[in-house]
Formats: C-alpha cells, sequence, structure tokens
C-alpha cells in the first residue's frame, strides 16, 4: 500500500486503463511513463518485482468508480460535511449514493476536496460544482442533499442548500439536516451537569494515571464479585469507587447524597437507551426509512418511560430499581420530576423531527406500500401524482406482490415492475437512493486522522484522496484480469 500511495500523484487523468471488477467497473491509472521508466532502471535485474509493483499500484489506485457506475444509476443523492486535518485545513467530504435500475445501491467517495480559503455557502457551492462536473453527474436525476447543521450548509439564503435550490439547474430535492447530529443535538437536553462533572472527576483520577488504573483494577479483582473489569459509567462499580477513593483520602461528597445517587442512575439508565438509539442511526447502506423509524420508535419508548415513572414503576429502569433498594424514599419522591424531564426530551425530539414526521407517511410507503395512503405520494418524489394514486390502489390489492414483501425492503422494489407501476416504482428508487445522515463522511473524517496524522502531516492532497479512496470503497478488484494485463519481466 505504501507503494501505491507513493505514486497516486504520478498517475495521469487521462490514461486510464478501464478493468471490468466482478461488482463493476473501476477505471485503474497507470503510472506516468517516464518516472516507470526511470524505475525500472533503478530496479536493474528485478524485473520481476518491477511487476509485482505494478499490480499493487493498481490496487492501491481507484479511479473513477462512482463515475462509471452514474451511468447505469437512475437516482443519486449526495452527502456532505466539512472538517479540518491535523493542519488546519478545512477538507469538504463529498459522498454519493447511487441506486440502479435494478435497485443495486452503492455509497462511495465522491471527492475529497481541500478548501484553501474561506468556507461559506458560495465557497461549497462552486466547490460542489467542480466536483459535479468533473464526474460528470446528471443533476436531473440528484434527489437529495444532507449535511451537518452548519448555516454554511444548511442555510436558506446565502448556504450551500439555499443556493443550489435557487440555481435552475438543480432539480426540486430533499434536504437532510443530519439525523445522527440532529439526535446528539436533542440529547443534549438532559442537563445533568450536576452528574456528570463529579463522574468525570472521578474517572480521569483512577483512569488516566497508570498506577491509580492498575490498582483499581486489581481492587476490582481482589472483591470477586460480578462485577465490571474497568471502570465504566455504570452503577455497579459505585461501592468499588468509594472504597478505592478512601484508599487514595479523595473525598467527593456527592457520593454519600441519596439524591446525587437516584440521579446519577437515572442518568445511567438513559444514556444506555440514547446510545442504543445512536448505534441503530449509524452504519453503511441505511435507508432513511430505517433511520426516521428509530427516531420515532425511541420517541415512543419515551412515552412509555413517562408514563411508567408517573406510576412509580421502574420495570425499564435498572439503576434507578437498584438505587431505591438503598434509598427507597429518595427515588419514589424523584420519579415525578424524571417523568417531566422525559416529557421535556420527548418535546425536544418532537420539535426537532418535525419536518421528517411530515413526511414520514412518504417514507414509511417504502416498508410497507399496502398500508399506505393511496395520496400519500407528492412531488418530488413523483411527477403525476393522479397517475400515482391509481398505481398505489392497485398495487395495494396485487397478492402476487404481497408475498415477496417479507423478503425484505429492496428486495421487494426490485421484483416490483416498472413497467405496471413506472410512478410508484420512481418513487421508491428516489426513498432508496437518498442519504439520511452523514455518517459517511463523519466515518471518513476518523480515518483521515489516522491516514493524514501528525507522523504524515506532509501528504499530498492526491496522495490522501487516494488514500481515502481506498479505505472507503466498496468496489473489489478483479485481480486475475489485472495480472494479465501486466508483463512478467525476469533478470538476464
Amino acid at each position: 500500500m505504501s507503494i501505491a500511495a507513493s505514486e497516486g500523484e504520478l498517475a495521469s487523468e487521462n490514461d486510464d486503463l478501464a478493468v471490468l471488477s466482478p461488482s463493476g467497473s473501476v477505471a485503474l491509472p497507470k503510472p506516468d511513463p517516464e518516472m516507470s521508466a526511470m524505475l525500472k532502471r533503478a530496479a536493474g535485474a528485478a524485473g520481476l518485482q518491477w511487476n509485482l509493483h505494478r499490480v499493487l499500484f493498481s490496487l492501491g489506485t481507484y479511479g473513477t468508480g462512482p463515475q462509471t457506475l452514474e451511468t447505469k444509476s437512475r437516482y443519486f443523492s449526495i452527502a456532505l460535511d466539512e472538517s479540518c486535518d491535523v493542519q488546519d485545513k478545512p477538507q469538504l467530504a463529498i459522498f454519493v449514493r447511487f441506486v440502479s435500475e435494478d435497485c443495486t445501491i452503492k455509497e462511495e467517495l465522491l471527492d475529497i476536496v481541500p478548501l484553501k480559503d474561506r468556507t461559506r455557502g458560495i465557497d461549497l457551492k462552486e466547490t460542489l460544482m467542480a466536483v459535479v462536473e468533473k464526474a460528470d453527474l446528471q443533476l436531473s436525476k440528484l434527489t437529495a442533499i444532507s449535511t451537518d447543521g452548519a448555516p454554511a450548509m444548511l442555510g436558506s439564503g446565502k448556504g450551500l442548500v439555499g443556493l443550489c435550490k435557487a440555481d435552475d439547474r438543480f432539480p426540486e430535492f430533499w434536504t437532510f439536516h443530519c439525523i445522527i447530529h440532529q439526535e446528539h443535538l436533542v440529547s443534549k437536553k438532559l442537563n445533568f451537569d450536576h452528574i456528570m462533572k463529579p463522574v468525570l472527576e472521578i474517572v480521569n483520577f483512577i483512569r488516566t494515571h497508570a498506577l491509580n488504573h492498575r490498582q483499581f483494577k486489581n481492587l476490582i479483582a481482589e472483591l470477586d464479585e460480578d462485577l465490571p473489569s474497568d471502570l465504566l459509567l455504570h452503577c455497579a462499580l459505585l461501592n468499588p469507587v468509594k472504597l478505592f477513593l478512601a484508599e487514595k483520602h479523595k473525598d467527593y461528597p456527592e457520593l454519600r447524597d441519596p439524591q446525587w445517587i437516584s440521579d446519577l442512575a437515572f442518568l445511567v439508565d438513559m444514556l444506555h437507551y440514547l446510545n442504543g438509539l445512536n448505534v441503530d442511526l449509524q452504519g453503511k447502506l441505511k435507508m432513511v426509512s430505517d433511520l426516521v423509524q428509530s427516531i420515532f420508535t425511541f420517541v415512543n419508548k419515551l412515552k412509555l418511560f413517562k408514563t411508567h415513572l408517573q406510576k412509580r414503576q421502574l420495570t425499564h429502569f435498572p439503576s434507578l430499581l437498584k438505587a431505591s433498594g438503598q434509598a427507597a424514599e429518595v427515588v419514589n419522591g424523584s420519579t415525578a420530576r424524571y417523568a417531566t424531564l422525559l416529557e421535556n426530551l420527548e418535546q425536544s425530539f418532537e420539535d426537532r423531527f418535525s419536518g421528517l414526521r411530515q413526511k414520514r407517511p412518504q417514507i414509511s410507503f417504502l416498508i410497507n406500500p399496502f398500508t399506505a395512503e393511496s395520496d400519500c405520494l407528492k412531488a418530488p418524489l413523483v411527477e403525476d401524482e393522479a397517475a400515482t394514486q391509481l398505481e398505489m390502489i392497485e398495487l395495494s390489492e396485487d397478492d402476487r406482490l404481497k408475498s415477496v414483501l417479507r423478503e425484505g425492503t429492496v428486495e421487494f422494489w426490485k421484483i416490483v415492475p416498472n413497467e405496471r407501476y413506472p410512478n410508484v416504482k420512481q418513487a421508491a428508487v428516489k426513498l432508496l437512493s437518498m442519504f439520511g445522515s452523514t455518517y459517511m463522511c463523519e466515518s471518513l473524517f476518523s480515518t483521515l486522522k489516522q491516514v493524514k496524522s501528525k507522523h504524515r502531516s506532509v501528504l499530498t492532497d492526491t496522495h490522501v484522496k487516494e488514500l481515502l479512496r481506498v479505505a472507503t470503497t466498496e468496489y473489489k478488484p478483479d485481480l486475475t484480469k489485472i495480472v494479465e494485463t501486466k508483463e512478467c519481466q525476469v533478470s538476464h
């Protein structure tokens, strides 16, 4: 891989060797001819090693896979986000999600572009247009743009989304403020700073000092109880923490306060549920319908939790239930306050995701079109709403297709005949093509921190781009085809 990275900048943009891969067509650039000759002379008798080097270079550089797929795609959406690398250089990551005629979904890095100066909405739009033009994407196939919530991205006037909507070259499209990002913002409404501050101080005291950390783990082992092996935000380790802090002569009055212990137990239980939601929202190839379903499922859980707390039922709060065994009066006196907190959290979810609530009838249609209203689909998902309504009625009575639905959403829409249900199929394919979050961009930035670290900060932009493309691509090279294009040159 290091050999491939070292020559990433030497590839000629116009000299591509097309190689057919089992999962799609991938263009693999050739090394620069002059550099090739120089390296061959330097290699001398090691001709065989040179051919191996060329194979490694082919594996290490993926050219225009997304562009090749675009020619076969029916619709696509874009997810983009901006972050700074180790040199404080802003990098704009642009991912594209394609859906082909047979409902095959692909998510690929379209480009990662360093922004030389400012990151205003107009700068982002100019960069996006340059990438779209270079990739030869047809904007008429665009269905959605997903970004973070920064004003430069989502601003209705001077933001990227607002500028794109005002541009006649763009069709009517949906916009998504990253659902994961919104969930994170709502979670902050559960404000327990009086709990988190002492907890973080205690955790840092134990975990950031090697001696303290070793001694604490030994203490847990000596207690010979069914406890976690290390310090986590979990009430099960509360007693070992108290013992350890007493040995170190560290005094935290909160650990003796029954009300503080009760609030800690409640927070631990709620963070467990919020973490579960966050994990559900992450991952590749997530359909927007799955993300919306996860959000509103959690809202319904909050309603259930609130009702149970109002009745002082702690079935779904195991940590709080355990704390009530030692301070039942305090916990019972706090349940009404906890129920109010959950009610406020529920309302925050409803307010934050009100736009998704309005679109949910159209999005839910993707999962089960047989129970959807005949008039649920609107522009821009469909162009002829009247014809779509008739198709929805016909589809709802199609018993043959009903039996296929259990095989999965994507498999179902692969089988739905486009000739009979053209408008309905169009709406489904558009929904399948949509990003609901910028998870792919955030994942790329995590990889960027490893690829371009403080020890490799002088990597060129071209090197960084190709390394990230290899790290994120779903394409798999056809090794047999690559080897067939190489000539083995043995030493004389």
